[in-house]
């Protein structure tokens, strides 16, 4: 039983399939709020695997999908790029328990939710039991050192459930995202997508984009030596995981082309603004954006 004050355990024994900086943040942030009670951990990289042990991150190392000890999990949380999600299901179903209740932490989701559709023939029930999340949360940082027990405090996290999704297993899900300090809703995962393919994976692109492109001109390297605050708030991001970046991009392809197609729009109309040494223009957009922008509040 919680003790007064505190969330309940809500899982009896976890099995995180990657524990860095998002997985390891579940598995911190859930340990120290009593959310779990053990906490299997597992990875592509056994170093990796070691290391969130090493750290307290989780309890006991998975080296294989088909150890016996994930016979036991009562949840499964996937913080891995999505483009691994097939395979390493197909690899842990057959062992996992039938009812345990399956989640993720991936920042697209019309591919996850177009994924357990297409297992769910082979492994009967998985569309009941799996809730498609997104915590909008994270960083530049990456790996087991990097998780944070209050990354998720105060973030919303989007809840993207197929019609069939068991209304308990969603309930359980967005109890679990609420207790590690996000604020929890639901939208349609096409919705998703289209939303974060503008406000999320649009300014990561931008970001990596920038850099790459000064890097190309022969000074670039020096010119960025002598970046101030401007350089590092707009570059911040573009020193995250490329792996995982790259999948998001393909993975949301669509949605991302029509974002980056209204940004090239707006660029060029920026351009030619000011090669005809059009002030009104100029003024016009930077206006609307610096209004819009000094009066933003976050979520």
């Amino acid at each position: 039983m919680s003790a007064p004050g505190k969330p309940p355990r809500l899982f009896n024994r976890v099995l995180a399939i990657g524990v860095g900086l998002i997985g390891g943040s579940i598995c911190l942030g859930a340990k120290q709020r009593g959310l779990v009670g053990h906490v299997l951990g597992y990875s592509r990289r056994l170093e990796t695997t070691h290391e969130a042990l090493r750290l307290g991150l989780i309890d006991e190392c998975v080296v294989s999908p088909g150890d016996s000890t994930v016979r036991q999990v009562d949840a499964v949380v996937l913080s891995i790029p999505v483009r691994q999600y097939k395979q390493v299901l197909t690899q842990f179903l057959p062992v996992l328990p039938a009812n345990c209740v399956i989640f993720d932490a991936g920042s697209t989701k019309a591919d996850v939710v177009d994924m357990i559709a297409e297992l769910e023939p082979q492994f009967p029930g998985l569309i009941a039991r799996f809730v498609p999340a997104h915590p909008i949360a994270g960083g530049e940082t990456h790996g087991p050192a990097a998780a944070l027990p209050d990354l998720f405090v105060g973030k919303n996290c989007v809840l993207t459930p197929l019609a069939g999704t068991s209304a308990v297993n969603l309930d359980r899900v967005a109890a679990f995202w609420k207790a590690l300090g996000a604020t929890v809703n639901q939208m349609q995962a096409l919705d998703h997508d289209e939303m974060f393919g503008t406000v999320s994976h649009l300014p990561h692109l931008l970001a990596f984009a920038y850099v790459a492109s000064v890097l190309d001109h022969p000074k670039g390297g020096r010119f960025m030596q002598e970046g101030g605050a401007g350089y590092r708030d707009f570059s911040r991001i573009a020193a995250s995981s490329p792996e995982m970046w790259a999948d998001i991009f393909q993975n949301n392809s669509k949605a991302l082309l029509a974002a980056l197609g209204q940004f090239e729009h707006t660029i060029s109309r920026l351009r030619q603004a000011i090669e005809q040494d059009d002030r009104k223009t100029l003024e016009q957009v930077l206006a609307t954006a610096a209004d819009y922008r000094s009066a933003w509040k976050p979520r």
